[in-house]
């Protein structure tokens, strides 16, 4: 049984709730009883990770992460580097999510704007192609925020076009301070854009264990063309999670215009943030 309360403690998603994997964690220490829901239906998958070394690893990485400072970061990083493409893993959080086994958690963070705000004559991957840095962002691991999915290390992005469309080949590492504690993390999503300055994510069954997974982002602010401001809004069975960032062509924010930030200071303020407040991202030392 015990086993069963460490599988969930992994089992919600490359945006896996903090909050939801810290109780969890807790009760595989203390020995508590698993989700009857599990035992219900999902006891086959439980067995399977059980006895399947690399999503066993994965359980004991996120139960070492318990009680660190950086705890809610660390155990997503065990699950993007080991628990990712493990098909035991994959089946099992997919058992929940068709069983509904996954507790109802509140939202990381704030979806903060839609279609409508987005700017004009931003219709085609062709003027977005190439590559886009993450230098500051919103979601950093403040209250209400815990993810911190816009702080991890040399977030780098490139818009490429493929044979049958567009994908966003996105590269990050887990670790503090633009430094990669971790190997490089890659996720290549499906990229269409609906309406102007809304790009559409769709992962795949390689980018992300649980499925549907889809990102909105949202581009508010392009006031020169190395520099833009983007919200995004993700979902997927387990959770809604969401954030921002400044986008740069160039690895920092060293050549940005004082116009551009003004402008971006202005868009964030709009939306009850503070500019100073977003957590920054120097990314001269990371791989290209």
């Amino acid at each position: 049984l015990g086993l069963a309360v460490a599988v969930c403690l992994v089992g919600s998603s490359t945006a896996t709730h903090p909050k939801f994997l810290a109780e969890i964690g807790k009760q595989w220490k203390n020995n508590q009883s698993p989700e009857v829901c599990m035992g219900l239906h999902c006891a086959f998958q439980i067995g399977a990770c059980f006895l399947d070394q690399t999503c066993y690893d994965a359980i004991m990485c996120m139960q070492e992460c318990d009680g660190r400072p950086d705890e809610f970061q660390c155990q997503f990083t065990c699950e993007m580097t080991i628990g990712l493409n493990n098909e035991p893993f994959s089946n099992l959080i997919n058992c929940m999510a068709e069983n509904g086994c996954f507790p109802e958690v509140p939202p990381d963070g704030e979806c903060l704007v839609g279609p409508e705000d987005c700017v004009e004559g931003l219709e085609d991957f062709s003027t977005i192609e190439g590559d886009w840095w993450v230098v500051r962002g919103v979601n950093c691991g403040q209250e209400g925020w815990p993810g911190a999915y816009d702080w991890y290390p040399c977030q780098h992005g490139r818009f490429v076009k493929i044979e049958d469309g567009w994908v966003n080949n996105t590269t990050y590492c887990g670790g503090h301070n633009s430094v990669c504690e971790t190997d490089i993390i890659v996720t290549i999503p499906a990229a269409t854009i609906p309406s102007s300055g809304y790009i559409r994510l769709d992962y795949g069954p390689n980018d992300a264990p649980l499925l549907p997974q889809t990102e909105k982002w949202y581009v508010v602010s392009w006031p020169e063309p190395d520099y833009m401001f983007v919200f995004w809004c993700g979902e997927n069975p387990a959770l809604n999670y969401n954030g921002g960032y400044v986008l740069s062509r160039q690895v920092n924010e060293a050549g940005m215009a004082p116009e551009t930030e003004a402008e971006f200071r202005k868009v964030v303020a709009a939306r009850g943030l503070d500019y100073d407040n977003m957590c920054s991202s120097d990314n001269t030392m990371c791989p290209e």
